[in-house]
């Protein structure tokens, strides 16, 4: 691990601080690896929501150019970072049984944006702010930002942002569906906290099937295919030892007791 991420853990969440404050949390190969490593690790050691954010007042830059330069990287350099380091650090967000957050704080722009599209949910502060800033430099969005974005916001204002590198502040971005919530910057952390620590409280297999449900209906050919999954694991989860807890919590009053298996 390394010390350019934090790692906190609290009621079943783990919080991930990537820690590079000096170029507001901008990410290179090592912290996005940690990265990576930090969120396959939450896979079975009782995390049940994971939190990504940036340590003093930014979620993050983007991608380290200036390291990248004085590296003196080449085109299949940048290449191999995006395929074997970048990419597959993102994709374990997707592939993550847990819920994941990011907590928008500041600028998420470039693939600090896109690293905050990937994840389930975006909480961002009133100084929140996006910008896929990749036309500023002559690129194109290399972190999934032309997967997620028209998803999100549909394809109109998403090619408007890939082609402008506009920045898109904290209201507007809940406005357009960016966002899910936008909280005030001076408790920002606490609220964030609350809101997973509720999200983890529910039931573990029902926080699994239903991500990994949701996700994949977004490929389906048909409503048809998502009914039949949605069943497929609703048979699942009736068959585990939470089956009918949450039943039976509610007729006796109480709450439920779930044992994630």
């Amino acid at each position: 691990m390394t010390d350019t991420l934090l790692i906190s853990k609290a009621d079943n969440v783990t919080t991930l601080t990537i820690n590079r404050p000096a170029v507001r949390n901008a990410v290179d190969q090592p912290t996005m690896d940690a990265l990576r490593a930090a969120i396959e690790a939450c896979e079975h050691d009782g995390t049940r929501c994971i939190v990504i954010a940036g340590a003093g007042g930014a979620f993050s830059s983007g991608a380290d150019i200036m390291a990248a330069l004085q590296s003196g990287g080449t085109p299949n350099d940048v290449y191999r970072v995006l395929t074997e380091s970048y990419g597959p650090t993102l994709l374990s967000i997707r592939q993550s049984s847990w819920p994941v957050i990011a907590a928008v704080d500041g600028v998420a722009a470039g693939i600090g944006s896109d690293l905050a599209l990937a994840c389930d949910l975006r909480l961002v502060s009133s100084k929140g702010r996006f910008s896929e800033i990749f036309i500023k430099v002559g690129l194109i969005p290399d972190g999934g930002g032309t997967y997620s974005l028209p998803r999100l916001i549909g394809l109109g204002r998403a090619m408007e942002l890939m082609l402008t590198g506009a920045m898109v502040e904290a209201e507007r971005a809940l406005a357009w569906g960016m966002a899910n919530a936008v909280f005030d910057e001076a408790n920002f952390a606490n609220d964030v906290q609350a809101y997973a620590a509720t999200i983890a409280a529910q039931a573990p297999l029902a926080l699994t099937r239903g991500k990994q449900a949701m996700l994949a209906a977004q490929n389906d050919q048909s409503f048809a295919d998502a009914l039949r999954r949605e069943a497929e694991f609703q048979r699942e989860i009736f068959n585990s030892e939470d089956g009918f807890e949450g039943f039976q919590a509610f007729l006796q009053k109480r709450p439920p007791v779930w044992k994630g298996r």
